[in-house]
């Protein structure tokens, strides 16, 4: 299982591995900066005394620990660090009798070569020091890794708090807007963010739990109706199979199930609509109105669809047809007896149906959520105003995307007029 800390015991322990780690890089580069200055100290010692040094055959007085080797004469020992070495070069080794040498290959004015070799065992200085100085490495570094845990407990005792607060602000945070106003107040970006991405998620949460019940709304809303109808008119089909108005009805209610489960689906789905796709209006509304007409006429009602302009709109199918068929269905329902006028343009279609007195026909309900979200995902406004004369919804599109008038639309518009 694995096993947690807390956010303050973890802070301080990477501040001390840190500092450790920084005091021992220091002590290293110390050190290695001993060694050359040493080094560079013993060199500069062994070229200043091969200067004085003119012919072989009269070498001057050598400082103590100096001897000279010539060419000729050179022991096997330095034979072998030499082989290699170029005029000026100087060679640091260990000799094989534990003795530490610097030794320099060089020539004389007369070009006589020669190797200068200097004992250097005893100018070891940071050795030495080295060695007397780790007995008190250990105990510094210890008191540096204590000094280091008592700051780091304060420097990231502030951030732990505020984790803290945090968390607690996550668990007990009443709505998103409550983490989002602690995320502007928040002076720590990190935490800000969190906060804030917390706050979004929860509200995609909520959308989406939100989608689900309108859904499920929607469906019970649009599907109860056409249901009813599909099974009283089966109902009379078994009694009478030449029953041609339950044949209709039956055909009306499978088609309004269709539609309305299709186009919801896509509205919950938060599917986009799909790239150039079109709808033609005429005769999707001419198929509505065909549709919707006994109903109408049960009402004393008529439809009277006026085409001012033939035109594709970029719609979902289906989509389409849930949109308007709930528009008729409420200005039918809701409406008074007389006409129905529909009228389509280029950039909007506009349903007026009668009310016979000021305020009927309101009658939308649901309904008119399902439309909203509906014109909402197809990129339509929607507009409804009321009067004395009746109610007008006015659904407009783009203006900027108008489609162009199909060569047939004249056609088709002679044919579905009706008035």
């Amino acid at each position: 299982m694995l096993r947690r800390r807390s956010l303050r015991r973890v802070l301080a322990a990477q501040w001390i591995g840190f500092t450790l780690a920084l005091a021992a890089l220091f002590v290293v580069l110390t050190v290695l900066l001993l060694y050359v200055l040493e080094d560079s100290f013993i060199d500069r010692r062994l070229r200043d005394t091969a200067a004085r040094i003119e012919r072989l055959d009269e070498l001057p007085a050598l400082p103590d620990r100096y001897s000279v080797h010539p060419e000729a004469r050179l022991p096997a020992e330095l034979r072998v660090r030499l082989r290699d070495a170029s005029i000026g070069a100087i060679r640091e080794f260990r000799r094989g009798d534990g003795r530490y040498v610097h030794v320099l290959w060089t020539r004389t004015a007369d070009g006589t070569a020669y190797a200068l070799v200097y004992d250097a065992t005893d100018d070891l200085t940071v050795n030495a020091g080295i060695a007397r100085a780790w007995p008190y490495l250990l105990p510094l570094f210890a008191l540096l890794a204590l000094a280091a845990y008592a700051l780091a407990r304060r420097f990231t005792g502030r951030v732990a708090r505020k984790a803290s607060h945090l968390l607690e602000q996550l668990r007990s945070a009443p709505d998103p807007a409550a983490l989002r106003h602690y995320a502007d107040a928040e002076a720590i970006r990190e935490f800000s963010e969190l906060a804030r991405l917390s706050a979004d998620a929860w509200d995609a949460r909520l959308a989406a739990l939100e989608r689900e019940r309108t859904t499920l709304a929607f469906l019970a809303h649009e599907l109860r109706t056409p249901l009813q109808s599909a099974r009283t008119s089966l109902a009379l089909l078994e009694d009478d199979r030449g029953n041609v108005a339950a044949f209709a009805r039956l055909q009306r209610a499978l088609a309004r199930l269709t539609r309305a489960s299709n186009s919801l689906l896509w509205l919950a789905s938060g599917a986009a609509p799909a790239a150039g796709e079109t709808t033609a209006m005429a005769e999707l509304l001419g198929e509505l109105v065909a549709e919707f007409q006994p109903l109408a006429a049960a009402r004393e009602q008529r439809f009277a669809l006026h085409v001012a302009e033939g035109s594709l709109w970029p719609l979902r199918r289906d989509a389409a047809e849930t949109l308007f068929a709930n528009l008729l269905l409420n200005a039918v329902q809701h409406g008074s007896a007389g006409v129905v006028r529909i009228e389509i343009e280029a950039d909007a279609v506009q349903i007026h149906n009668p009310c016979a007195e000021p305020g009927e026909g309101g009658g939308f309900g649901l309904g008119l959520q399902i439309v909203q979200r509906l014109a909402e995902r197809c990129g339509l406004r929607l507009r409804i105003d009321s009067d004395v004369g009746g109610r007008t919804v006015r659904v407009e599109r783009d203006a900027g995307a108008l489609s162009q008038v199909a060569p047939g639309d004249a056609a088709k518009r002679a044919a579905i007029q009706r008035g």
